[in-house]
C-alpha cells in the first residue's frame, strides 16, 4: 500500500516545482529547492518500505500475514468467478441440468474486489507508462 504521505508530496510535487521557480531567482537555488523537495519525496517512500519490511518479517500472523491471505481471498474469487462459475454453468447446461438450478449459484460483485487486488499490486505499470512516455522528466 502506498505511503499516503508520500503520494501527498507527490501529487503536489508539479506546483511546487511551478512555485519554486517563482520564489527562486538564481538557477542553483531553484535546483537545490527542487532537489530538497525530492528527498522529501523519497524519504516518505522509503519509510514506507521499512515498514512494510519489518511487517512482513513479523512471527504474528496477524501482523505479517494479512497481505497474503488478502492475495489469496482475491485469487480464490477470482478463480470461482472467471472459471469455476462459467464451466460450471456450461456442464450443467449441456448435461440437461434445470436453469433454475443454475441461477442459484452466488455472483461476485468484481467491482468490489478489482479495486483491492489492484491496490494490492500497485500501481507499478502506471509508473513505469509514465518512465516510458519520459513524464518524469518534468521534474
Amino acid at each position: 500500500m502506498a505511503d499516503p504521505i508520500a503520494s501527498i508530496v507527490t501529487g503536489v510535487a508539479g506546483p511546487l516545482f511551478g512555485l519554486i521557480d517563482d520564489l527562486f531567482t538564481s538557477d542553483e537555488e531553484r535546483a537545490a529547492a527542487k532537489h530538497k523537495l525530492l528527498e522529501l519525496d523519497q524519504k516518505g517512500q522509503l519509510a514506507q518500505v521499512a515498514v512494510n519490511m519489518r511487517e512482513a518479517e513479523s512471527e504474528s500472523l496477524f501482523v505479517s500475514g494479512w497481505r497474503p491471505a488478502t492475495a489469496w481471498v482475491c485469487m480464490a474469487a477470482m478463480l470461482y468467478h472467471y472459471i469455476l462459475l462459467p464451466f460450471s454453468m456450461f456442464i450443467a447446461t449441456i448435461s440437461g441440468v434445470d436453469p433454475t438450478l443454475l441461477a442459484t449459484l452466488p455472483e461476485l460483485d468484481m467491482g468490489a474486489l478489482m479495486p483491492v487486488l489492484l491496490g494490492m499490486l500497485g500501481l507499478g505499470g502506471m509508473r513505469s507508462y509514465e518512465k516510458a512516455k519520459g513524464a518524469n522528466k518534468n521534474r
